[in-house]
């Protein structure tokens, strides 16, 4: 095919990634983009081959994926947040304030690591009790049962 040449393929799938990073925020794509942007650059320059510029990408994307995430991401999350350890326990015992849920402010919620939970009360057996929680009460979070959160007032 004339005019094609592998540098462009690699630079659409380099675009192509970056693009996908704006859906996930977890910069990995961005970091395998600019790899694969790295590779179309080196590819256009010294016209190597296939094997080559796969070894280009793999050694480029095994220092970029890294770096993005554990040097880069830190930069844009905010500090003291745990992620991925709400639902593992870590917040068991600590007291939440009870708050609207955003999207239906009928409903009681607690907000744990800046994201929003309903809420059940439980009783002293951690049986669902049908105890009506006030906005602004204090409860203590015992556990998570999927997306609920299991909670007792707070004494």
């Amino acid at each position: 095919m004339e005019g094609f040449s592998p540098a462009w393929a690699w630079a659409v799938i380099g675009l192509v990634l970056a693009l996908a990073e704006l859906l996930t925020g977890a910069f990995v794509l961005l970091a395998l983009g600019v790899a694969a942007l790295i590779t179309a650059l080196l590819s256009a320059l010294t016209g190597m081959g296939l094997v080559v510029q796969l070894v280009v990408m793999g050694i480029a994307s095994g220092i970029l994926v890294p770096l993005a995430i554990y040097r880069i991401r830190p930069m844009f999350s905010p500090r003291g947040v745990k992620y991925g350890t709400t639902g593992a326990g870590s917040e068991a015992g600590k007291t939440f304030t009870v708050e609207p849920m955003r999207f239906d402010p009928s409903l009681p919620a607690i907000r744990v690591n800046g994201d929003q939970y309903r809420i059940q009360p439980v009783d002293e057996h951690e049986r669902p009790s049908d105890r009506q929680v006030d906005f602004g009460q204090h409860v203590q979070l015992l556990r998570f049962e999927g997306t609920i959160a299991l909670v007792r007032p707070s004494d």
